[in-house]
Protein backbone atom coordinates (compact mmCIF):
# COMPACT_ATOMS: atom_id res chain seq x y z
CA UNK A 1 0.00 0.00 0.00
CA UNK A 2 1.34 3.52 -0.75
CA UNK A 3 0.52 6.99 -1.15
CA UNK A 4 2.77 7.21 -4.55
CA UNK A 5 1.19 6.23 -7.39
CA UNK A 6 1.78 2.60 -9.18
CA UNK A 7 3.83 4.14 -11.88
CA UNK A 8 6.22 5.52 -9.36
CA UNK A 9 6.26 2.45 -7.37
CA UNK A 10 7.17 0.37 -10.80
CA UNK A 11 9.44 2.54 -11.77
CA UNK A 12 11.72 2.82 -9.12
CA UNK A 13 11.53 -1.79 -8.73
CA UNK A 14 9.81 -2.10 -5.83
CA UNK A 15 7.14 -4.22 -7.46
CA UNK A 16 8.13 -8.03 -7.62
CA UNK A 17 6.43 -10.78 -9.47
CA UNK A 18 4.50 -11.65 -5.94
CA UNK A 19 4.09 -7.98 -4.94
CA UNK A 20 0.23 -7.08 -4.97
CA UNK A 21 -0.70 -2.76 -4.91
CA UNK A 22 -2.91 -1.27 -4.12
CA UNK A 23 -2.88 2.81 -4.02
CA UNK A 24 -4.40 5.20 -1.42
CA UNK A 25 -6.84 6.32 -1.13
CA UNK A 26 -8.31 3.15 -1.82
CA UNK A 27 -12.32 1.85 -0.44
CA UNK A 28 -13.63 -0.73 1.51
CA UNK A 29 -14.79 -2.75 -2.23
CA UNK A 30 -10.99 -2.23 -3.37
CA UNK A 31 -9.55 -3.37 -0.51
CA UNK A 32 -11.72 -6.20 -0.20
CA UNK A 33 -11.49 -6.96 -4.25
CA UNK A 34 -7.58 -6.92 -3.71
CA UNK A 35 -7.75 -9.38 -0.52
CA UNK A 36 -9.80 -11.50 -2.87
CA UNK A 37 -7.29 -11.63 -5.62
CA UNK A 38 -4.15 -11.95 -3.75
CA UNK A 39 -6.27 -15.11 -1.45
CA UNK A 40 -6.90 -16.43 -5.36
CA UNK A 41 -3.08 -16.35 -6.53
CA UNK A 42 -1.09 -17.92 -3.38
CA UNK A 43 2.19 -19.78 -4.40
CA UNK A 44 1.38 -23.70 -3.65
CA UNK A 45 -2.13 -22.93 -2.19
CA UNK A 46 -4.61 -26.63 -2.67
CA UNK A 47 -7.83 -25.63 -4.59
Amino acid sequence: MSGYTDNVIAHRGVLGEYTHFIQKPFTVNALLTKVREVLAHVPGKIS
